[in-house]
């Protein structure tokens, strides 16, 4: 097939890549009034790794862009959480369809606008007081006050540009902007790798290869995990018998894919953020919890981050389906599921099976997540080489996505062009 320069794809795709680009030269512009440094010397702090390695922006340089996108899916789980029956005016929108959804999303918006300078306060202020004051050139409320607008700009500037490859560009624009900075690390990620190799009683190759073959087959499993589904029959009505037709509603094994993953991962650097805002002694109470149990270097920490994802993966399945809006679409297209009732029944067995679903898909995605970082302990001490399980389940989830919004957009090119054929009049 040839390939058109003006096809929807090829436009879509440039698009999306001109946008990472773009991104990836705002990371450059420095926060003015700070001393970047020191960051150096504070390189391997976990909050800052994990916000580095899951924000979509970068702590690096301290630029603008550098919380990248975390208070917005900070604002999200909040919001979608309350408006689980918690507060019924959330609740209520969340049924109004496209006007509720507006209003859910100008909500959203405007708790992380909130999010965004507490955020940007606290770590501004966490990192000058591990750097002993020496972070902030002029440590005046003004200082703070400049640092935290520039760094809220950022956010919005980075939620501006996902919607933008949500809509123009190719997959989910959150997920590609946490993707692409990923990416962008994996030179230090491997770097690092080979250092803790060579310390680790000497470089060796088979350990090397080992890894290498490991992380193929986990990426192949990755890949299966999410491209797999239950297919569920579906009948309709008004269908003559005997066509040969089938229907079916599909429902993917790992339905939220890699949003239980982002959301845990922004989830368990709260109290480290606000560890780092309050400045609590070490010996304190508050820091003993936040580093015994929010702490990614303790099994403990680990443990809960993995529970974390089970948790987020069960709630998002329930979320993205919706089964009474679903049970209530198929009643409106006549359309039924053999052996259930339309309506009440069908929707219970639509969030059975989301039940029953989210088992394996929420035990493989912790899985992945959790044993680098066990691995890690042994043969390196860089948190970066610990989130290379998470970090690979981004990649590859968002990878897959592109893949089948590719795959939908050539299907619905082929269909407009063989219809502009057959219907050609001259």
């Amino acid at each position: 097939m040839k390939f058109d320069k003006r096809s929807p794809l090829f436009k879509r795709f440039w698009y999306t890549i001109f946008v990472l680009v773009l991104i990836h030269f705002l990371g450059f512009i420095t926060i003015p009034g700070i001393n970047s440094k020191e960051l150096l010397n504070i390189a391997n702090n976990s909050p800052l790794t994990i916000l580095s390695m899951f924000s979509g922006g970068s702590f690096d340089t301290f630029s603008i862009m550098s919380m990248g996108v975390t208070a917005y899916i900070t604002a999200q789980i909040i919001i979608q959480l309350l408006q689980a029956d918690v507060i019924p005016k959330l609740t209520e929108w969340s049924k109004a369809g496209e006007v509720g959804r507006h209003k859910l999303d100008q909500t959203t918006r405007a708790l992380t606008f909130i999010l965004s300078i507490v955020q940007a306060t606290g770590i501004t202020a966490g990192i000058n007081s591990l750097t002993n004051g020496r972070f902030i050139i002029n440590g005046t409320w003004y200082t703070y006050f400049v640092i935290s607008m520039l760094m809220t700009a950022g956010t919005f500037i980075s939620m501006w540009f996902a919607d933008q490859i949500t809509e123009k560009g190719l997959g989910n624009g959150v997920s590609v902007l946490i993707a692409a900075g990923i990416i962008a690390k994996l030179p230090t990620i491997v770097g690092n790798l080979y250092a803790s190799l060579k310390c680790y009683q000497g470089f060796n190759w088979y350990i090397l290869i080992f890894l290498v073959v490991v992380f193929g087959l986990i990426t192949l499993l990755i890949v299966w995990f999410t491209s797999s589904e239950l297919r569920i029959p579906v009948q309709y009505a008004r269908r003559e018998a005997g066509t040969g037709e089938e229907s079916y509603l599909p429902l993917k094994i790992i339905i939220p894919g890699v949003v239980p993953v982002i959301f845990a991962s922004s989830v368990i650097t709260i109290p480290q953020t606000l560890l780092l805002m309050t400045k609590p002694t070490q010996s304190s109470a508050f820091a003993r919890i936040v580093k015994e149990f929010f702490s990614l270097d303790t099994t403990v920490g680990i443990l809960i981050y993995g529970s974390m994802i089970i948790f987020f993966t069960y709630l998002y399945s329930i979320v993205q389906i919706e089964p009474e809006k679903l049970a209530e679409n198929l009643q409106k297209q006549e359309a039924y599921i053999p052996e259930y009732m339309p309506g009440v029944s069908t929707s219970e067995y639509i969030k059975q099976l989301l039940y029953e679903l989210s088992l394996p898909g929420s035990l493989f995605l912790t899985f992945v997540s959790i044993v680098p970082m066990i691995l890690a302990h042994h043969i390196s001490t860089s948190l970066q080489i610990g989130l290379s399980g998470s970090s690979l389940l981004i990649i590859t989830g968002v990878l897959v996505d592109i893949g089948r919004q590719i795959k939908g957009l050539k299907i619905k090119q082929n269909y407009e062009t063989f219809f502009n054929k057959q219907y050609e009049f001259k």
